[in-house]
């Protein structure tokens, strides 16, 4: 069976849109929400993934990021699975960081170094991914990085959270969201989870592909003893 993860993308069958049900948040006529998605799945653009809170078998909970030009608004659909028509994870880092904004480059090129040393895995989502995949502007001066991170152990994970803090202080117009991801399937941005590093008795606010909960920390760092892709 396909596992669909937070963040994934997906393609729609275009005759799978007339089967869509839209779900908020933003205040609109279900109508006109279709109608936009019609447009976008028309165009070979892709949907992301959310988190599948109370959706029924078969079915699957995607966003739909409009660029600024298209109105930025965030709109969620609920869609039949049999529907898909490609399915994949967000673009790796690498291959991404070509069409990254000028005065990024630098510090981008210093993350991708990192983490090729320490073999971590780190697929974009977000605004950036949207607009390497479309071709769309998507990015703002007030735009982030947004980045999924995978690290396999425990010890690679505070590695990479302290080199983002230095990161950040050497290219601050670097930006650089997202969260950190344990093999078990828990996700915590990455700040909260530096954060913790001075309180072993520390809740994070965990996601899963179904929840949001505060878990201990020592419950998050437990899930780097999981097989890798036993996501929950």
């Amino acid at each position: 069976m396909i596992t669909f993860n937070r963040h994934d993308l997906v393609w729609l069958k275009l005759d799978a849109v007339r089967h869509a049900e839209y779900a908020g948040p933003a205040p609109m006529e279900p109508i006109s929400a279709l109608s936009l998605l019609h447009r976008w799945v028309l165009s070979g653009y892709p949907l992301i993934v959310a988190r599948q809170e109370d959706v029924l078998p078969h079915c699957l909970r995607v966003g739909l990021a409009e660029p600024p030009s298209w109105g930025k608004k965030r709109l969620s659909f609920i869609v039949n699975s049999r529907g898909i028509e490609k399915h994949q994870q967000g673009p790796n880092l690498a291959n991404v960081l070509p069409g990254l904004p000028q005065h990024w480059q630098a510090g981008a090129v210093a993350l991708q170094a990192f983490l090729d040393e320490h073999n971590i895995a780190a697929h974009v989502y977000g605004s950036s991914a949207v607009q390497v995949l479309t071709g769309l502007p998507c990015l703002t001066e007030s735009s982030d990085l947004d980045v999924l991170f995978k690290p396999v152990s425990w010890l690679d994970a505070e590695k990479l959270c302290l080199f983002l803090i230095a990161l950040q202080t050497e290219y601050p117009e670097f930006k650089v969201d997202g969260e950190v991801l344990n093999p078990s399937g828990q996700a915590v941005q990455w700040r909260e989870l530096h954060r913790s590093f001075s309180d072993p008795n520390s809740k994070l606010m965990v996601k899963t592909n179904h929840t949001v909960k505060l878990v201990a920390l020592a419950t998050y760092q437990q899930g780097f003893q999981c097989p890798v892709g036993s996501a929950a």
